[in-house]
């Protein structure tokens, strides 16, 4: 935020996540599903705020303060606020401006110097925070399939993942064939897929849920959809491969904050 510091079948990508997190959509959503509108890039910034101890209510007044002061001055990207629910780690926020083209990084940058947005954040918001860090994810927008308006979900399950040395190559390999597996086999289910740029080579899963009813496994399942379009011995060969390219990092449940995003 800063003007610019830059479970079981789930050891195997959408299927050990989708065989704990559910179904993403009812019935009639899934048979009236319509593509989003297309967005002007994949690209996200994203901050993570730890706040001092003992600062939790002065932090999220002075974050409300910091994101109306950034609309207030002509910030160029719109933020949206999140807090873990489920996960290991219960601590921190989580700032999102999304869709995004890389060059418009260089545009908020300027922005930032101009208005002088770190200082701003230092004296509102950096005062209450013990530890920031910042990452750019950037969507893997030929392998996610999204359905309906993201900002109709209340939660989002996030599982990332970190690349095995070497094994970058196998594990893009299973990922382009397990999505046009669901995709050939019209699975109706919400995902997205996306790269982390910032720290160790990290993958992330983002499933969108309306509510924790959303977690029930789906119907049906990715394995089984897997099977069917691969037949049951390609289908555990893919899933084995991605599942050893990948080390399992994390896996949280984020509810959207409203209240610490950019008013519209």
């Amino acid at each position: 935020m800063k003007a610019r510091n830059h479970r079981q079948t789930l050891g195997l990508m959408l299927a050990l996540i989708f065989a704990v997190c559910g179904s993403y959509a009812s019935a009639a959503e899934k048979a009236s599903a319509k593509a989003p509108a297309a967005t002007t890039g994949g690209v996200a910034d994203r901050w993570v705020l730890w706040p001092k101890p003992g600062h939790e209510k002065e932090f999220e007044t002075a974050a409300k303060e910091h994101v109306a002061w950034r609309k207030a001055h002509g910030d160029p990207f719109a933020w949206t606020g999140y807090q873990p629910v489920v996960g290991t780690d219960l601590t921190y926020y989580v700032f999102r401006s999304n869709d995004h083209q890389w060059k418009d990084l260089d545009a908020e940058e300027a922005w930032g110097m101009k208005a002088k947005a770190d200082e701003a954040y230092e004296s509102q918001l950096g005062v209450h925070v013990q530890k920031a860090v910042h990452f750019i994810e950037e969507t893997d927008t030929e392998h996610s399939h999204l359905a309906g308006n993201l900002g109709d979900y209340k939660y989002f399950q996030v599982v990332t993942r970190n690349v095995k040395p070497g094994a970058g190559a196998d594990a893009r390999a299973a990922i382009a064939k397990i999505h046009k597996s669901l995709q050939d086999q019209k699975w109706p289910y919400s995902y997205r897929l996306a790269w982390l740029t910032g720290g160790k080579d990290s993958f992330r899963i983002i499933l969108p849920l309306k509510s924790y009813a959303d977690m029930a496994e789906p119907s049906p399942s990715v394995r089984e959809v897997l099977a069917k379009a691969l037949g049951a011995d390609d289908a555990a060969a893919t899933l084995k491969q991605f599942g050893s390219s990948f080390e399992l990092v994390d896996d949280t449940v984020f509810v959207v904050r409203p209240d610490l995003s950019t008013q519209k």
